[in-house]
């Protein structure tokens, strides 16, 4: 009978030895696992974050593109304003200008013929 337990404890020591390096093996697979999903998953996360920054600076990019191209725009049209009203003030001082010779002369052709009128004789 003593040796039926020896036996026993033999084939248990035996199991033990033999399912002990399987358990360790499991652990390990399940950590290797782990990691390579948690270090997946970090990747992943890195692209995304990648692609959202790349996406706000090329929105950024073409805001700013945008802007620069309404400036010119709003510059260009504040121009032909100005020129169109410099124009129109050129115009409006040289009708003036020759509204005035007109007068002018008109008063002096009056002062000749007031002039005629009270001495009788015509001016030089």
């Amino acid at each position: 009978m003593a040796s039926k337990p020896e036996k026993k404890s033999e084939a248990l020591a035996q199991t033990t030895k033999s399912e002990g390096p399987r358990v360790v093996y499991l652990a390990l697979d399940v950590a290797e696992r782990g990691q390579s999903t948690a270090v997946a998953v970090l990747q992943d996360a890195r692209i995304e974050l990648r692609t959202a920054v790349d996406g706000t600076i090329d929105l950024a990019e073409k805001l700013a593109a945008g802007a620069v191209r309404f400036a010119r725009k709003l510059v260009q049209k504040v121009d032909e304003t100005t020129s169109d009203a410099l124009k129109g003030t050129e115009r409006a001082l040289a009708e003036t200008i020759e509204s005035a010779r007109e007068t002018a002369r008109a008063g002096r052709e009056l002062a000749e013929k007031a002039v005629e009128r009270v001495t009788g004789a015509s001016a030089a």
